[in-house]
């Protein structure tokens, strides 16, 4: 993840949960996790091992919605 970019982002939760993350802006890195924002301002850890899929989300300029890279 890069510090301004905004992906989907699918991690481990705990020993048998996976969740996901639409639309987060990663705001903050640290040796062992990121600090990712929501669309709402609230903000979460995920740590680098636990990510399991991501997918940053590109806007194009001339319809002006996002898609996925």
């Amino acid at each position: 993840m890069q510090i301004g970019k905004i992906y989907n982002v699918a991690f481990t939760a705990g020993r048998y949960e996976i969740e996901y993350e639409r639309s987060v802006k990663c705001i903050k890195k640290t040796p062992l996790s990121y600090r990712i924002q929501r669309m709402d301002g609230t903000t979460r850890l995920i740590g680098h091992d636990c990510i399991l899929e991501l997918k940053e989300i590109v806007e194009t300029a001339s319809f002006g919605a996002a898609s996925t890279k």
